[in-house]
C-alpha cells in the first residue's frame, strides 16, 4: 500500500493566493475606471439641505443627501444624490463630482476613494493571510525533497501517530502526522512527517527511513513508503500515551 503525501492545507493557500490577488487587481481596475472616468466630472463642494429617506425594491431602507450647488454661474438646488455619510446634517459641506455634460448627475468622491481602497485592502488580507504560510510549506517541500534526493538514510522507529489539527474538512479531521527518532543511540532527533490522510494505518513501533540532508540538517525528509511494520518477536514498544486529546465535529 502506498502512502500519498496530502497537499489538500496547500491547495487551500493556493485558492486564498489566487482569490486575494484577483480582487486587489478588481481594486485596481475600479481605481483606473474612476480616474479615467473623473475626466467627465468636476469636483465641486455642495450644501446638504435635506436627508432623504426611502426604501428599495427589496423594502430596505436607504437615506441620501438633497443638495444644492452652483456650477458655471447656475444655481442647482434640491438635487438628489446616491450616497449617504453619517455624521454629516443639514447645512453641512459635502464634495460631490458633477457630470460636465449633464451638472445635475452626481458621483460621489468618497466613493471613488474608499471602494479602490476597501477592494485592494480586502484583496490584500487575503493574499497575505495565505502567503506566508504557503511560502514556509513550499521552502519545507523544496528542502524535503533535496533530503530525499542527496540526503544521508536514518533508519528510525515511530514513536507517534498524531492527527493533523492545521487542515480539517468540515470541521473533520482527515489527516494524520507521523513522529519518529532515530534507532541508533548516535543520532539524537524528532522527525515529523508530512501529512497523510488518516485511512492509511500506521502502527507505532513500526520502522521508518528518513533522509536528512548533511548540508543542513533541519532539512529532512520521511519516508512515508518505507514503514516496515513492527516484528512481534522484538520487544514491545512503549505505549503511546501522549496524544492530545481532539474534538471531532463530525463524530
Amino acid at each position: 500500500m502506498k502512502i500519498k503525501e496530502s497537499k489538500a492545507n496547500d491547495n487551500i493557500l493556493w485558492v486564498f493566493v489566487i482569490v486575494g490577488g484577483l480582487i486587489m487587481l478588481v481594486g485596481v481596475a475600479v481605481a483606473i475606471y474612476f480616474g479615467i472616468d473623473s475626466k467627465n466630472y468636476v469636483a465641486l463642494d455642495a450644501t446638504v439641505t435635506d436627508i432623504e429617506t426611502y426604501r428599495d425594491s427589496d423594502g430596505e431602507s436607504h437615506s441620501r443627501f438633497i443638495v444644492s450647488y452652483e456650477y458655471e454661474g447656475v444655481l442647482y438646488e434640491n438635487i438628489r444624490t446616491n450616497f449617504w455619510t453619517t455624521g454629516v446634517g443639514i447645512g453641512d459641506t459635502v464634495s460631490v463630482q458633477v457630470n460636465r455634460e449633464n451638472p445635475t448627475e452626481l458621483e460621489s468622491t468618497t466613493i471613488q476613494i474608499i471602494l479602490p481602497c476597501v477592494l485592494f485592502g480586502f484583496g490584500m488580507l487575503f493574499f497575505l493571510i495565505a502567503l506566508f504560510p504557503l511560502l514556509k510549506s513550499i521552502k519545507s517541500r523544496k528542502g524535503s525533497k533535496t533530503a530525499q534526493k542527496n540526503g544521508q538514510a536514518i533508519e528510525c522507529r515511530i514513536t507517534r501517530v498524531l492527527p493533523d489539527t492545521s487542515y480539517r474538512v468540515n470541521g473533520r479531521i482527515v489527516n494524520n502526522l507521523i513522529e519518529c527518532e532515530p534507532i541508533n543511540s548516535i543520532y539524537t532527533a524528532t522527525y515529523t512527517s508530512a501529512p497523510f490522510n488518516r485511512k492509511y494505518p500506521v502502527a507505532v513501533g513500526s520502522k521508518i527511513t528518513v533522509y536528512q540532508d548533511p548540508n543542513d540538517p533541519k532539512h529532512y525528509h520521511v519516508d512515508l513508503n518505507s514503514i516496515v511494520p513492527p516484528d512481534p518477536t522484538e520487544t514491545a514498544p512503549a505505549p503511546q500515551t501522549d496524544i492530545p486529546t481532539i474534538t471531532d465535529s463530525s463524530t
